[in-house]
């Protein structure tokens, strides 16, 4: 009896470690194609030769059938307007002779979602020069709203801008800095005790995230601007006084 319970716990432990890791286990996709994006397949098969006929599948349906002419001229343009989520691509030859290859292993593509970008009002409208603790600086919040869920191994990479006073402010980091996130969601703190009106504006793109090997074929990951500004102002503190007898 000893035995098996002995047996039993450790089967159940080693079906609970698999869930766990299963659990964390993720998708990736060759390519990742955003907005109008685009990409040429090409049918890899040495011994293609003219009059061959190379057949083109979207998941599992005909999309297109080329005549080999030369390099080139069976190649799949993935359209511009593919449907957003995952997709697997197949290829398959026919020889001039009417002999059948074997079809092709998948080659996945994923269309990601259109998003848009809106920022926070900051935490602070406005603040003092000589504030100290919370209330010497000022946070806004950006937040990426795609249409639907990304899949693993994509993320965001933010791009913040702001003038003061009407003058571009370059390097913002002179100014402050971001929380670094990935995620939909990018926090920037306002941390100078520069007086002066600064308009925040930001810009999202997607990118890949470590251990992704995919491919972004649109490299500046289809960037989207803020809807709207946000402002902040920094106002100086009084001088230091000196008392004098008033008459």
């Amino acid at each position: 009896m000893k035995t098996t319970i002995t047996r039993t716990v450790l089967t159940t432990l080693v079906l609970l470690l698999g869930l766990t890791f299963s659990s964390y286990a993720q998708t990736y996709y060759n390519v990742y194609l955003c907005d109008n994006g685009t990409v040429n397949l090409r049918p890899n098969e040495p011994n293609l030769a003219n009059s061959d006929k190379v057949y083109w599948y979207l998941d599992g349906n005909q999309v297109a059938v080329f005549t080999y002419s030369g390099t080139g001229s069976a190649n799949y343009a993935v359209p511009a307007n593919l449907p957003v989520g995952p997709h697997n691509y197949t290829s398959r030859i026919e020889s001039a002779a009417g002999c059948w290859g074997d079809l092709s292993d998948p080659f996945s593509v994923y269309k990601l979602p259109t998003k848009t970008l809106a920022l926070s009002p900051p935490t602070n409208t406005t603040y003092c020069e000589g504030n100290s603790g919370s209330a010497a600086n000022s946070q806004i919040t950006a937040t990426a709203s795609p249409a639907s869920p990304l899949p693993d191994g994509i993320g965001y990479s933010y791009t913040w801008s702001a003038t003061r006073n009407g003058t571009a402010v370059t390097p913002i980091t002179d100014i402050g800095s971001d929380n670094a996130s990935t995620t939909n969601q990018n926090v920037f703190t306002l941390t100078t005790v520069n007086p002066g009106s600064y308009v925040f504006s930001a810009t999202v793109n997607y990118v890949l995230l470590p251990g992704n090997p995919g491919v972004l074929e649109q490299q500046n990951g289809c960037p989207v601007n803020a809807t709207t500004t946000q402002t902040i102002t920094v106002t100086p503190k009084p001088g230091k006084p000196t008392i004098s007898l008033a008459n």
